[in-house]
């Protein structure tokens, strides 16, 4: 399916995205999350700074709680949402044990400082069977591997970014974790803002240069 298509499923406006590039990490993450989430879906998006883009996962659940670190980004409740401030590195007295069936978030994770707190929250709040759901930046994506031939490896924190993960990174921080069973998909392959030079679907043997990483954690 073109973009076009995806966009108009979705109902989305192409002057909601950036006309030379729609975005396809969170498009995919949408994609993703349709394929768990049904009518009676209890789910919690953390980073909900943007209230499209709630509404949009609003739409597939009965119930969605959007949770923004940031006091001056938080939204107005609407409809089946409501919004509450907190840090996914805890969310005890926010969030209860056992309660949401699916978790998503993008490009949040590598803003946290205590990664490993921020999924462990995520497998305390979800119900057994529940799912998470999460991308993030590539730190050796192929335009980056480019730069950095000629200025070095980034440090970091650098910006807002605390880090960015290579899938070995994400392993390793996956399997310190609570959550036994979890899967790590490429995302995009090229560069990013010029389509014609970006393919969606990642070829398997070209991960390690892809430009996000998605994951899906199984509790």
């Amino acid at each position: 399916m073109d973009d076009k298509n995806i966009l108009k499923q979705n109902n989305l406006e192409v002057t909601d995205f950036d006309s030379k590039n729609i975005f396809f990490d969170f498009i995919h993450l949408l994609n993703t999350y349709k394929n768990y989430v049904n009518p009676n879906s209890i789910v919690v998006e953390i980073g909900a700074s943007n209230k499209h883009r709630t509404q949009l996962f609003s739409r597939y659940c009965k119930q969605l709680v959007g949770i923004e670190y940031f006091l001056e980004r938080l939204r107005t409740d609407f409809d089946n949402a409501i919004y509450k401030q907190g840090d996914w590195q805890n969310l005890a007295g926010i969030l209860d044990d056992d309660n949401f069936d699916i978790l998503v978030s993008s490009h949040c994770i590598e803003h946290v400082f205590d990664d490993l707190a921020a999924v462990n929250e995520t497998y305390r709040i979800l119900k057994p069977g529940g799912v998470a759901i999460f991308n993030t930046p590539n730190r050796k994506r192929l335009v980056r591997r480019i730069i950095e031939l000629f200025t070095g490896e980034r440090k970091f924190p650098w910006r807002e970014h605390v880090r960015e993960y290579t899938k070995k990174d994400l392993v390793k921080l996956l399997e310190r974790s609570k959550f036994k069973n979890y899967k790590i998909e490429p995302i995009c392959l090229g560069i990013k803002g010029l389509r014609w030079l970006c393919i969606k679907k990642c070829p398997k043997y070209f991960e390690d240069l892809c430009i996000y990483w998605e994951i899906i954690l199984y509790k």
